[in-house]
């Protein structure tokens, strides 16, 4: 067991094991309970980092949490993981190794604009087989508005190459869209659809409050 001074590196959530990598992010979307009241809590876990685990404390975390037998495990927290991309693809690569199926990433989608290359294909080499995308919007204005970062409107596009990318390279793409009033559901699966992703409609405030 950890004990609640411990920080949260690993969860299980229903057959999944999730691993929390980094609390730090590329976006402040206005729907995230982390920007809107300081909540860091899933399930349960209060998921908030002071600082950013290696490799082998994250591993060691997830076969504390009951690694063997898991059906997915997905990198996936208060923060996106593809922050700590180095981290992220050793710990895919060793997942894999110990015969884990499904390995997936929730992401922003802005890693490659990040990083200044295409990381798709490092993902795709270290075993990632399932990646859900933030998409959150169906033009570059309401994504910058809901999801304000540095990149202002190219962040969508950014997101969009990714997205295409990523089809082209990992077997299981998704992009989301959270149930935002006013996002047209319509319209964002189209945005998605038109990119060879499947779409994902998340229910609004769920994240943080299950």
């Amino acid at each position: 067991m950890t004990d609640k001074a411990s920080p949260v590196l690993a969860y299980p959530l229903g057959d999944a094991l999730y691993l929390n990598l980094t609390s730090a992010c590329t976006l402040a979307c206005v729907f995230c309970p982390k920007i809107r009241d300081g909540d860091f809590t899933v399930g349960g876990f209060d998921l908030r980092l002071s600082q950013a685990p290696g490799a082998d404390r994250v591993w060691a975390a997830a076969q504390e949490a009951g690694l063997a037998g898991r059906s997915e495990v997905v990198f996936t927290g208060f923060g996106e993981p593809t922050r700590r991309l180095a981290v992220l693809l050793e710990i895919a690569q060793r997942l894999r190794a110990a015969g884990v199926t499904r390995v997936r990433v929730d992401t922003d989608g802005l890693a490659s604009l990040r990083e200044g290359r295409d990381v798709v294909p490092e993902l795709a080499a270290a075993g990632v087989n399932a990646l859900s995308v933030s998409l959150n919007a169906a033009d570059s204005a309401t994504y910058a508005r809901i999801c304000p970062s540095a990149h202002g409107e190219s962040a969508w596009e950014a997101v969009r190459d990714f997205i295409r990318r990523a089809v082209g390279a990992i077997p299981d793409v998704a992009a989301s869209c959270v149930a935002l009033p006013g996002l047209s559901e319509e319209e964002c699966r189209r945005a998605a659809e038109s990119l060879g992703a499947r779409f994902r409609w998340r229910p609004y405030d769920r994240l943080g409050r299950i």
